[in-house]
């Protein structure tokens, strides 16, 4: 199988060839900076690579010269934060920049998996937030997300475009540095300090290779069409518990700084994951506890090199 990873080298791209490198025959399309600094592992070294960015017709362009069976799109400006202070390039990726990926596959007749985000749903306004929920977004992050999905389903039932659409929720792992809970992690390592934005609120972790166990059932499902699958796991909790579960797991004193909520963020979100482990028999492995012993671990080895 040919499997083209749009935005392969970032967090969940490069755990994804890590784990699948040589199963997989596999091209990355990635940003010049992004190729700049490719692992040096061996199972690097086996995939091709193209320079570009979504925003342009490059990416139709890699996908026509390739054509893959399977396009995961992993690209995206990611964060609450930076969508919000800058709408403009949060729209031009995430939106104009999905389209080409679309586009793309449309032409080739590739499959489509789309890594779509919680930020869909807004708040949890039941116990649990299942696919069939309304979508009700509070943030341009989440906002973009699902014009994306909304261009796919629509584009699929004028053109017949098969994808798979996976809603995960906050993801933490090795490698991934620009994300809230690795952020934590290397201010504790550095700093000795931890900075939390509100506390409160309840969030749903996911570890990085739990989805990429999740990918690999997707890819596995030959008969799997069309579908929206929330990924997550059982672990929903405040921010202030698992910012405890980081101090545990250190041999030194840290201080903890709480500053004020961050607008637009969501206050609660508990995903219903129902069916995806009746559909794809896929449960997460990975507890939170050692989850996150395994990322403090490998950023303490690494000294933030990578």
């Amino acid at each position: 199988m040919k499997i083209l990873l749009v935005g392969g080298l970032g967090f969940i791209g490069k755990r994804f060839i890590r784990k699948y490198g040589n199963d997989y025959q596999i091209i990355v399309f990635a940003r010049k900076d992004r190729i700049k600094q490719i692992p040096s592992d061996s199972v690097f070294k086996t995939v091709i690579y193209e320079e570009g960015n979504i925003e342009d017709s490059t990416i139709i362009d890699v996908i026509s010269k390739h054509k893959p069976d399977v396009v995961i799109h992993l690209a995206a400006l990611t964060g609450l934060k930076k969508c919000h202070n800058d709408p403009d390039k949060a729209f031009r990726v995430n939106v104009f920049g999905t389209h080409n990926v679309i586009t793309g596959c449309v032409k080739n007749n590739s499959k489509l998996i789309f890594i779509s985000s919680r930020e869909v749903y807004g708040e949890t306004k039941s116990s649990k937030s299942s696919e069939e929920d309304e979508l009700k977004p509070n943030n341009v992050y989440g906002l973009t997300k699902l014009l994306g999905e909304s261009i796919i389903k629509n584009t699929s039932l004028l053109h017949n475009l098969d994808y798979t659409i996976l809603r995960i929720t906050n993801v933490y792992g090795p490698e991934g540095d620009g994300y809230g809970a690795q952020i934590m992690i290397k201010d504790a390592l550095n700093k000795k300090k931890i900075k939390i934005f509100g506390g409160t609120q309840r969030l749903n972790y996911i570890f990085v290779d739990d989805i990429v166990e999740a990918l690999g059932k997707v890819l596995e499902n030959p008969v799997l069409h069309k579908q929206i699958f929330n990924l997550g796991s059982e672990d929903t909790l405040t921010v202030d518990e698992f910012v405890s579960i980081i101090k545990q797991n250190l041999d030194f004193s840290i201080i903890v700084e709480h500053l004020p909520m961050r607008e637009t963020e969501t206050t609660n979100f508990k995903p219903d994951l129902e069916k995806i482990k009746n559909v794809l028999s896929f449960k997460p492995m990975m507890s939170l506890e050692m989850g996150l012993k395994k990322t403090i671990e490998w950023y303490s080895n690494y000294q933030f090199s990578y």
